[in-house]
């Protein structure tokens, strides 16, 4: 009998900010200090570590976030990691007609672009995105990311960071992609029913949510950095 094939994936670890009440935008979707005198150093640095950084749909449509490595001081320091001056920029949406390839995603910077989409994407979307990116269909309605995982390992990459959002974030918990996440915490509170959630989704039961184990705690006066390891 032949023994099954074991599955290699990128190491996987979240790192983004929130409110004290675990909010990434207010209610009208707009992106926002989460924290009074906010530091912005918490994604960047962590970016000097990761071989690629990954965002969801509605992130790359409403925030076209750049992921690009902000200062010579930090692309020195991955350089000297053995990597390239930029992480990868990786996108994964299901329904990409409405993205917009001229944008601070495929336009800044000098990193590969990877778009993971499903055959909701018209052809002649597919097309265009190709002109800028390399493009994987894998999926009816949703992306498959098990096989998306499993691409990008064997293209090289063994450390990703995902940024966002919380859709995103919830898919890779629930088919157990996610390996660790680095929480920045602040000290505002946003509210808001319609603001967007560190993990959106439809959320887990009580027998299949998410356990962590604690690492590190690191107080600052207008937030909390907390590191938390996954438990399978």
């Amino acid at each position: 009998m032949k023994k099954r094939k074991k599955f290699k994936r990128p190491f996987v670890f979240l790192c983004t900010g929130m409110s004290l009440d675990g909010k990434l935008s207010n209610y009208r979707k707009e992106q926002i200090d989460i924290a009074t005198d906010d530091d912005k150093k918490f994604r960047e640095d962590h970016k000097i570590i990761a071989d690629a950084v990954m965002v969801g749909g509605n992130t790359l449509i409403q925030d076209d976030p750049a992921l690009t490595v902000k200062t010579e001081e930090r692309q020195r320091k991955r350089i000297k990691l053995g990597k390239s001056p930029e992480p990868i920029k990786i996108g994964v949406i299901s329904d990409a007609n409405n993205l917009k390839t001229q944008s601070d995603f495929f336009d800044r910077g000098e990193a590969i672009k990877i778009i993971f989409t499903t055959t909701q994407t018209h052809k002649e979307k597919l097309e265009e995105i190709k002109k800028k990116a390399k493009v994987y269909v894998i999926g009816k309605k949703e992306v498959n990311l098990k096989k998306a995982m499993d691409i990008l390992y064997n293209l090289g990459i063994k450390k990703i960071m995902v940024e966002g959002g919380g859709n995103l974030i919830f898919s890779l918990l629930k088919s157990n992609l996610v390996n660790e996440v680095n929480l920045k915490i602040g000290n505002l509170i946003v509210g808001g029913r319609s603001s967007i959630t560190f993990v959106e989704g439809e959320g887990f039961d009580r027998f299949s949510t998410k356990k962590v184990k604690f690492i590190k705690l690191i107080k600052k006066p207008n937030y909390l950095i907390l590191k938390a390891k996954i438990i399978k």
